[in-house]
């Protein structure tokens, strides 16, 4: 990488927020020849972004770290195909599970820099075993698998063998019933790099957790790197060995949480951009359907995937995606119903939006922030339960029913009106529907 961009990315990092940093700016390859830098984008969606965008935020870096450097901004020439599928022929990892490829987050922030770390000092990492838990979903084989593409860009020679539990499982019993069990245990341990994928499957399979163990032992006793993928700590899976859990805890375990809203939409906007979907996602109606599915990334993909062939089937032109198409193609996914709320719930959201307690809520206080998130719990209140302006008046300090009534008046014409109010409304309404 030139060294001026890897600067640059420092300096970017820090000016721009982290979701458009991942999806917009970490893709770009960097050259630079003495005279010239040269940005090249891994597609024309991400180029016009770029150039729309995120330019002059680029330049002015640039100018930062060298000055005399002229800057170029394109698209990559395509790699040869041949050559992807050969790659990924050898390694048995997927082509498109890269960190180039990957949306970064506070959910996976540090998750990601220690599984960098590991890739990029394979034979000398301190963090062995590595292992990356939580639900499904949410990224951890493509962290691995990443690990896998980098240990070989760094470092072609070196033997990177990835596998899902069960498969290892299946060896180790065609293995046995074949008698060749020490062949398979000296593939696994000729490793310079192992990726097991979903360890936590192993449990209660005793034959298989009792090679795995001599395999492990050799690899660790060797230097070599080993990864793996769980759904919890690994002191928690029952039925697991003692041996192989005290092993599995002596290493580097990190939690990967579901992504944040930002996040979401980040990762919305960087599959929506990719050749298997190509929709054109705004920025807002991806920030519109993430905040309705808030669990794990395949969920996003399926409703993506819901949303394309909505668009294809129905013929609609790609480039006028309206948050009422989204509507009209995920149905019941982005329309949660919401039932017995519970207005002590709609003040605490409030106050919460808004950076206030709810006493503050309830308080005679004027200042014209809480005066704006009393009104807006009242609203929503009168709109989510069944109580009365008198009962709703009685929760906000004993405040008349007149006082309601023109708090709500209030908020319903500032929703029509400012495009601010409407997405503040919107937001505490979606947290809602999620308690």
């Amino acid at each position: 990488m030139s060294k001026t961009w890897a600067q640059c990315l420092d300096t970017l990092k820090d000016s721009v927020p982290l979701a458009t940093f991942s999806v917009w700016v970490q893709p770009l390859k960097a050259l630079e020849d003495g005279t010239t830098l040269s940005l090249l984008a891994p597609n024309t969606s991400v180029l016009n972004y770029v150039n729309k965008n995120l330019k002059q935020e680029i330049k002015s870096a640039i100018t930062k770290h060298n000055k005399k450097l002229k800057v170029y901004i394109g698209v990559s020439p395509q790699a040869n195909p041949k050559t992807q599928n050969k790659k990924q022929h050898n390694t048995s990892l997927f082509s498109e599970y890269t960190f180039d490829n990957l949306v970064l987050g506070n959910a996976n922030q540090m998750a990601c820099g220690a599984t960098r770390q590991i890739a990029e000092n394979i034979k000398a990492s301190p963090y062995n075993p590595f292992i990356l838990y939580g639900g499904s979903g949410l990224g951890k084989t493509h962290l691995m698998q990443a690990a896998g593409h980098l240990a070989k860009e760094k470092n072609p020679n070196i033997k990177v063998i990835y596998v899902p539990l069960m498969d290892f499982v299946r060896n180790i019993t065609t293995s046995l019933r074949h008698n060749n069990i020490e062949d398979i245990k000296a593939y696994y341990q000729s490793a310079d790099l192992l990726l097991v994928d979903d360890i936590h499957l192993i449990a209660g399979k005793e034959k298989s957790q009792e090679e795995f163990f001599h395999i492990f032992n050799f690899l660790f006793n060797t230097k070599k790197q080993i990864i793996f993928t769980c759904d919890q700590p690994p002191k928690n899976i029952k039925t697991l060995e003692d041996r192989l859990k005290t092993r599995f805890s002596q290493g580097l375990n990190l939690h990967l949480t579901p992504p944040e809203l930002e996040m979401r939409a980040a990762i919305l906007l960087k599959k929506a951009h990719n050749k298997k979907i190509n929709i054109n996602l705004t920025e807002d109606t991806a920030l519109f359907i993430a905040g309705h599915i808030t669990s794990n990334v395949r969920d996003l993909e399926g409703a993506l995937l819901k949303l394309k062939a909505f668009v294809d089937f129905s013929k609609i032109n790609h480039a006028f995606i309206s948050k009422e198409i989204v509507e009209s193609a995920l149905g019941d996914l982005i329309k949660p119903q919401l039932k017995n709320i519970d207005i002590n719930d709609i003040q605490k959201e409030c106050a919460k939006h808004y950076a206030i307690t709810v006493s503050d809520l309830t308080s005679k206080n004027r200042k014209q922030h809480i005066v704006m998130a009393r009104q807006m719990a009242m609203f929503i209140a009168h709109e989510l339960t069944t109580l009365s302006l008198t009962s709703i008046g009685k929760h906000f300090g004993n405040r008349d029913h007149s006082t309601v009534l023109h708090a709500i008046k209030k908020i319903k014409n500032k929703t029509l009106e400012a495009q601010e109010v409407k997405i503040d409304y919107d937001l505490i309404k979606l947290k809602l529907a999620h308690l």
